[in-house]
């Protein structure tokens, strides 16, 4: 790629590694990239991808990161960048699901979505859609950003695992972030070579050539015998118009922020993870206007861990409480962010507090206590970060790199498809520890399903649970919204029980606090003492179930006018769009492309064979003539017909195909076109003259289809996939060409609608 092409979409010249980076790429190889903040990480994967897609590299690029936050921060770069192509961009989270079904061409989203999508359980769409999703994340250029802050033995295993899988089709892939030890990046690249892939590595050695770091000198000040309180932060504001504070919990954030408002002269804005969405948004939004890159006004900013990744801004001077040595790197990130002299202060931990360490490792807190007073006051600069991640981080990663756990995140991720659960996603992402709380003072005045549509706040299970005791005592009530697992024609489908105990109090579920309150200004608040406070969240529209648009009149249509307009849709849209990967996956397979196209042909022609089923024709109003593909009336209990498509075709591909694992693929994508969990096929006969109108689409030989069976289970299921992992990242593929190429062709659906959430 040319360097005026990358400065035209970027608009500035590519950094010498930027240059090495994207030539490894588009040699097909993957990416382990170690660079400081500020230095064009996110340009390595996004503008050559831009350049090239679908010709040197895949024809999707899933760009996965830790945070929301970043997500929409990211999302807004390449929305800039995609427009020199005029690309489609979703921008896809929790509480922004804008991706029907992960087709855009640039999909920036968070690591759970990723796995969700990949494990065929995608978090904020209808499971019935999910091996489409599978497609997306088993055919794209996968990127994982800042990994750093995923949890070692889960997020970090799960990226891991599906970029060795995807550097072992050859697609390649990209792991980066500022604060990697040296262990990780060996281990990680030993095993994506084991599997067969082609990985380089890019290590910043000289930070001079990074603009943002050129003329950028960050003192590291050892304050770990002092307390960081308020008298500090008011004595350090004197002589500087901005400051940030960062403290490594809530409470502790809370209080700091009441003690001190009322004794500066100027603002003082409180930031961390209790708060709506649309309050902290708009807090953040204050925040880049004031600390960012032409900020202006005078501000001290109490933050928690949320400040350290997504928020492009800066202080001169920045005060935090000692964390582990990757989060004192991203918080100083933000000091002196783009030029100049900063001081980085680092505070001991507080003495009054039950567990002094938390959120974090007590090991690691410790580690990195010890290695900031051996050294003093030192600047930090890029090659000290380095030796400081190696020097803490190394031993502490090396025992998570352990084969073993490695192998157990493969199991759990098996164990994920299997169960088709979003709990389990979340559990191979993070420590699963969170839940949802709501507020409202009269609870029983609701119906239990209303609850749901009241605004959620996300909150660590373990938080909430060490509470109980305490507004028991301050007479907060606590209510669970249980799911009753029988339900009666006249009984609600949920209830509101009291949580009595601490153990009551688990992740994944949601709680409603009676007598607690929330404020914009300082968040969740678990006692009485904030004056002016929110005690009950109004009802809301339930925005969270974001539906395809799918609402559309079936018009009367035989079976060989569907088999030849899906044909008709995958040709002229799918099989162009996706030339790139559908080549990777033949050449791993031994397939030659064309061969390989025309057994996906194959299954998207006779995808409806089940249809042909005399019972199935006889319910939809067959006369004996012409068999139907759909009718014009509206139908109900149609028998279903996918899983009878792969039972009748199961001797024809099992001729077709001497790669079991291929096999399985193609006939799962049939059997599985309308519902990916599907294992069972009732009783069939298909018609008598049905050979006449298979023989108009597709040339099958008669004896090698099954006409008529009773009811029984398929051969084959997810369970025989999901430990073969490139039969399942084919079947991903497989039902993505065609499930979307059925949707196009069936009640006059245009291509762009596929986009649209």
């Amino acid at each position: 790629m040319k360097i005026e092409t990358f400065l035209k979409i970027a608009g500035f010249s590519p950094y010498e590694y930027q240059k090495i980076a994207m030539e490894s790429l588009f040699e097909g190889k993957s990416l382990i990239i170690r660079a400081p903040t500020g230095s064009g990480k996110t340009e390595i994967a996004l503008i050559p991808f831009i350049y090239s897609l679908n010709e040197i590299l895949p024809s999707q690029l899933i760009y996965s990161l830790p945070t929301r936050t970043l997500v929409e921060s990211i999302g807004e770069r390449a929305i800039k960048y995609a427009s020199f192509k005029k690309l489609r961009v979703a921008v896809h989270h929790g509480k922004r699901a804008t991706s029907s079904l992960f087709e855009e061409e640039i999909i920036v989203t968070t690591i759970d979505q990723t796995a969700g999508a990949y494990l065929s359980v995608p978090l904020s769409m209808p499971k019935r859609w999910g091996n489409i999703f599978i497609g997306g994340v088993a055919s794209a250029l996968t990127v994982f950003d800042e990994v750093h802050t995923l949890h070692p033995e889960k997020g970090l295993q799960t990226a891991v695992a599906i970029a060795m899988q995807s550097a072992k089709l050859g697609l390649p892939t990209i792991i980066m972030s500022a604060t990697l030890p040296d262990v990780f990046i060996k281990r990680i690249k030993e095993r994506m070579e084991k599997s067969g892939g082609k990985v380089e590595i890019l290590d910043v050695k000289d930070e001079s050539e990074i603009k943002a770091r050129k003329n950028r000198k960050v003192e590291l000040i050892n304050r770990t015998n002092e307390k960081l309180s308020v008298d500090t932060v008011l004595k350090e504001f004197e002589s500087h118009n901005k400051l940030i504070v960062v403290v490594n919990t809530v409470e502790r954030a809370q209080k700091l922020y009441l003690d001190l408002k009322d004794k500066v002269d100027c603002s003082v804005i409180l930031l961390h993870s209790r708060y709506l969405e649309e309050d902290r948004a708009r807090k953040e939004k204050i925040i880049e206007e004031i600390f960012g890159k032409n900020g202006k006004g005078k501000c001290i900013l109490i933050s928690t861990q949320v400040v350290e990744v997504g928020m492009d801004i800066s202080s001169p001077v920045i005060l935090s409480e000692v964390a582990p040595i990757d989060a004192l790197i991203q918080r100083a990130g933000r000091c002196a962010r783009w030029g100049g002299n900063g001081e980085f202060h680092v505070f001991g931990l507080t003495k009054d507090a039950r567990n002094p360490h938390a959120p974090y490792s007590k090991e690691l807190v410790e580690a990195t206590i010890s290695e900031i007073k051996s050294r003093g006051g030192f600047n930090l600069d890029w090659q000290t970060e380095v030796e400081l991640v190696n020097r803490v981080l190394s031993s502490y990663f090396e025992f998570f790199m352990d084969p073993r756990h490695f192998w157990k995140r493969l199991g759990e991720l098996s164990r994920a498809v299997y169960e088709g659960c979003k709990a389990r996603v979340e559990q191979n992402v993070r420590e699963a520890f969170s839940c949802d709380v709501t507020l409202h003072e009269n609870p029983d005045s609701l119906k239990p399903e209303d609850v749901l549509l009241l605004p959620k706040i996300r909150v660590d299970a373990r938080v909430l649970s060490g509470k109980v005791k305490k507004l028991t005592e301050l007479g907060i009530k606590i209510y669970k919204l249980t799911e009753n697992p029988i339900i009666e024609d006249y009984d609600s489908r949920y209830e509101l029980k009291p949580v009595r105990d601490s153990e009551d109090i688990v992740p994944f579920e949601l709680y409603v606090l009676s007598g607690a309150c929330y404020s914009p200004e300082i968040g969740l608040v678990f006692d009485l003492s904030v004056p002016n406070a929110i005690r009950s969240f109004e009802l809301i529209e339930n925005h969270e179930q974001i539906k395809l648009q799918t609402e559309y009149k079936l018009e009367r249509e035989s079976w060989v006018e569907h088999a030849k307009k899906t044909l008709r849709i995958l040709d002229l849209y799918l099989i162009p769009r996706y030339r790139y990967v559908i080549e990777k996956f033949a050449e791993y397979f031994g397939y030659d492309f064309k061969e390989f196209v025309d057994h996906i042909r194959c299954i998207v022609a006779l995808h409806d064979l089940g249809k042909l089923n005399v019972y199935w024709q006889e319910k939809v109003g067959w006369k004996g003539d012409t068999p139907l593909a759909h009718s014009d009336s509206d139908i109900k209990s149609l028998p279903p017909h996918a899983t009878v498509s792969a039972r009748a075709l199961q001797p024809y591909l099992e001729s077709i195909f001497d790669d079991e694992c291929v096999f399985k693929a193609f006939y799962l994508a049939i059997a599985h076109h309308h519902a990916p969990w599907a294992k069972e096929y009732r009783d069939y006969r298909l018609i008598p003259n049905f050979y006449k109108f298979v023989n108009e689409v597709w040339n099958v030989p008669k004896e090698l289809i099954k006409t008529n069976d009773s009811a029984g289970r398929l051969d084959f299921t997810y369970l025989d996939l999901v430990d073969e992992n490139e039969a399942y990242r084919l079947y991903g593929l497989l039902s993505k060409l065609l499930r979307i190429s059925d949707r196009l062709a069936t009640g006059g659906v245009s291509y762009e609608s596929i986009f649209s959430a």
